[in-house]
């Protein structure tokens, strides 16, 4: 049962018809926002600037700047103390685009929220600081704490593209994001039966290992079982038991039962999520795709995308220009209308930070991972140890660049290697 009014076709809920007269002022000031927004009374859809979510009803919306916002979301307050943490949290409505991490958990409810949208976050709130410069176990030179954007550089620990805060050894190119300064040293997960043990390189002679969640070569930190020579990346560690992500309305948990099912993204059968109703599943490699994403030259960022873009029927890759299958993940520039194959985008080795460097015994300069340029006569890539091609690699190899000398990862361990 509702009230209805036959002239303008206004409805209310009986209750509704309880609440005060005047419920909220014409226009606030909101804590968060230079401009003083008006209350909107048309009850139309729209999309919360603030939280992200779909409303529909009375809103707050700013002439100035076309920021829309719920009635609850405008009266957030500033800065906020909450009984699990120890410092207060600040209202952030503005962060770097160049984020990789635009999804992250909560830290109380564990679900996944937007960082494209408002969120309380300890970082230097009250005069609380983070360390300037800090000794990291991970490295033999001092980091220090970078607060500006301005590179195109990956963490050496998630291999993720570089976001604010993180710390920096410069003269190394070496970069460590704040959040991954704070991993534990051990943990319990349960992929594995054993503790898992926090590496900074893998003690794989080759720098690279596989990691045992979502498949992918990875050189960045590890999470290691040296005894059952198990791996997990720091991406795939960060999943949860149980969380929500933005490609699903329900939770998904993990199963160790899996029941013959396939995850609905990629087909693969590794380890998957699975919603409650069971009729939805993601694996790792999936769940662990970056939500924004930077690519070559392009001036904006790219953002994952779970369903067509458009219902014209053709879907084509504007990077290789082949055909899309309309119901996989793409990444897509909204300003340019630009849709893309996630692999055209992430390139065959997302987990890889290339130019890092092993020093071997019968070379005197480091050598630096990347894909060869060196060919012989035929057109081959050949590496120096072994004489065979590299393409079995598609090309990934250890390299001197001044010396036009190429090693395969698999055969460093034949001349001997050290951590570069």
């Amino acid at each position: 049962m509702f009230y209805f009014c036959v002239s303008c076709s206004f409805m209310v809920h009986p209750e509704c018809t309880l609440l005060p007269l005047v419920v909220q002022p014409p226009s606030i000031k909101a804590e968060f926002h230079d401009h003083s927004m008006t209350l909107a009374r048309k009850l139309i859809s729209f999309t919360c600037d603030a939280c992200g979510k779909k409303g529909r009803g009375m809103f707050y919306f700013c002439d100035v700047c076309s920021f829309v916002t719920h009635l609850d979301c405008a009266s957030l307050p500033l800065v906020v103390k909450v009984i699990r943490h120890e410092h207060p949290l600040k209202l952030i409505s503005q962060l770097p685009a160049i984020s990789p991490f635009n999804f992250r958990r909560c830290n109380l409810c564990v679900r996944m929220v937007n960082i494209d949208y408002m969120v309380y976050d300890c970082s230097r709130v009250d005069g609380i600081k983070i360390a300037a410069e800090i000794k990291h176990f991970s490295h033999e030179h001092d980091l220090k704490l970078i607060d500006k954007l301005g590179i195109n550089e990956k963490c050496d620990a998630c291999t993720r593209y570089i976001f604010t805060p993180y710390y920096a050894c410069a003269q190394c190119r070496f970069f460590l994001h704040k959040s991954c300064v704070e991993l534990k040293p051990r943990i319990r997960h349960v992929l594995h039966e054993h503790s898992l043990l926090l590496l900074p390189w893998t003690t794989h002679d080759s720098g690279c290992f596989g990691c045992d969640a979502c498949g992918r070569d990875c050189n960045g930190f590890t999470y290691n079982c040296e005894e059952c020579k198990f791996n997990l990346d720091v991406q795939c560690i960060s999943l949860q038991y149980k969380f929500t992500h933005g490609s699903h309305e329900h939770q998904l948990i993990f199963s160790r039962s899996q029941d013959d099912r396939k995850c609905n993204n990629c087909d693969s059968k590794k380890i998957l999520f699975w919603c409650e109703n069971g009729e939805f599943a993601l694996d790792y490699k999936c769940l662990t795709l970056p939500h924004s994403v930077w690519y070559e030259q392009h001036e904006h960022p790219f953002t994952l995308c779970y369903a067509p873009e458009d219902d014209s029927g053709e879907y084509y890759c504007d990077i290789c220009e082949k055909e899309r299958d309309p119901w996989c993940w793409f990444y897509y520039c909204a300003d340019c209308l630009y849709p893309a194959h996630l692999e055209c985008i992430l390139g065959e080795f997302p987990n890889i930070k290339f130019g890092k460097t092993r020093t071997i015994d019968n070379h005197q300069h480091p050598l630096a991972l990347a894909i060869v340029s060196k060919t012989s006569d035929d057109g081959r890539h050949l590496c120096e140890v072994c004489g065979y091609s590299f393409t079995l690699e598609a090309g990934l190899a250890y390299e001197c660049a001044e010396c036009k000398f190429n090693v395969h990862r698999r055969c460093l361990y034949k001349i001997g290697t050290s951590k570069g």
